[in-house]
């Protein structure tokens, strides 16, 4: 695992999508092959699944071997209550069995989830305690998984306000912030939906494009793995991997520019851990998408000296300063920033 140590630091913002969260697993493996160091993760949903893993001293292979024999009853279990009709307790008990009963303090590497206050709808950042109930919290999908009490709040998935979490992965301490995005189109929504929950899925999938495209913007480098399946087609995982793996191999030269950038400008940067190695092949791309993508940005903490993890620090710079964030929320982009939307 390349933790990050000297030099500018190389933080990851995992966004969420159900079972498409395989992809990161694909992701993390293509960094690690390319020797990136990572000093801090920043998860929402499914990504801050596969990042505490990661951050909790799982290889990739270890997750992948998770991924292949995990099913739905290892994640939730139906109760058919009113504010949900499924309840994910499994979910933390499957992860503790697999990683451990950890704090998220403890982690080898530092790390963050991303929750939403179901009453005040107020983003909510997830650094501190057991990683069973933040990891409940930041994957309670609106609706049909039930909120998780936590700290005297009802919380719900991070990815309502915040599904790719780049500013806390910048607010972590990262010069240099690799997004993850899985809310690429999927061809499954040209299908006419003949179920409430799938018609449900659909709109929240089409809410979340629109917010994703703004939060991007603070990224450096964004990486958009083709995960072509359903939130709860798990089965799919080898393939979503695959799919992780390709984009990230495509993205790497882009990072390394980033890298050199802050050498130019007098940075030191950490020497890679292992020699580049080639990407797997990904499985065939459809003629209507490519197979991944991705988008650089110029980095926005070149000139900033190293911040130590979970230190708070200045998102990019606004036409009108942020407010000051109260204590375990993340905060908002000031009303002056401009936002890009992403390709």
């Amino acid at each position: 695992m390349g933790k990050c140590t000297d030099g500018p630091r190389v933080g990851l913002a995992l966004g969420g999508g159900g079972a498409r969260g395989a992809a990161h697993v694909g992701v993390l493996r293509a960094l690690e092959r390319a020797g990136i160091p990572i000093a801090c993760i920043a998860g929402t949903s499914s990504g801050a699944m596969v990042g505490a893993a990661y951050a909790a001293g799982l290889s990739p292979d270890q997750i992948e071997r998770v991924f292949a024999s995990v099913r739905f009853r290892d994640l939730f279990r139906p109760v058919w209550a009113r504010d949900g009709w499924l309840d994910n307790s499994p979910l933390a008990d499957t992860f503790e069995r697999e990683a451990g009963r950890l704090n998220a303090e403890d982690l080898r590497i530092p790390f963050a989830a991303t929750a939403t206050d179901a009453d005040t709808g107020e983003p909510v950042t997830l650094q501190c305690g057991p990683l069973g109930p933040i990891l409940r919290a930041t994957t309670a999908m609106p609706c049909i998984v039930r909120p998780v009490h936590l700290d005297g709040r009802r919380l719900v998935d991070g990815g309502v306000v915040h599904k790719v979490p780049v500013q806390l992965a910048r607010a972590m301490g990262a010069d240099i912030v690799v997004a993850v995005d899985l809310s690429f189109p999927y061809p499954w929504r040209r299908k006419k939906a003949r179920h409430p929950l799938v018609f449900l899925m659909r709109m929240l999938e089409i809410m979340e494009q629109h917010l994703v495209a703004a939060q991007l913007d603070g990224a450096d480098v964004v990486i958009r793995p083709w995960a072509d399946c359903g939130t709860f087609e798990f089965h799919r995982y080898r393939a979503q991997i695959l799919s992780g793996e390709a984009a990230a191999a495509k993205a790497i030269p882009a990072i390394l520019a980033c890298l050199d950038r802050f050498a130019a400008a007098g940075r030191p940067i950490p020497a890679p851990a292992t020699d580049p190695a080639p990407a797997t092949d990904p499985a065939p791309a459809t003629d209507h998408a490519p197979a991944a993508g991705r988008e650089t940005r110029p980095p926005t903490g070149a000139a900033a000296e190293a911040r130590p993890a979970l230190t708070p620090a200045p998102v990019a710079p606004a036409a009108h300063p942020a407010p000051a964030p109260r204590p375990g929320l993340l905060p908002l982009p000031a009303p002056g920033q401009t936002q890009a939307s992403a390709p």
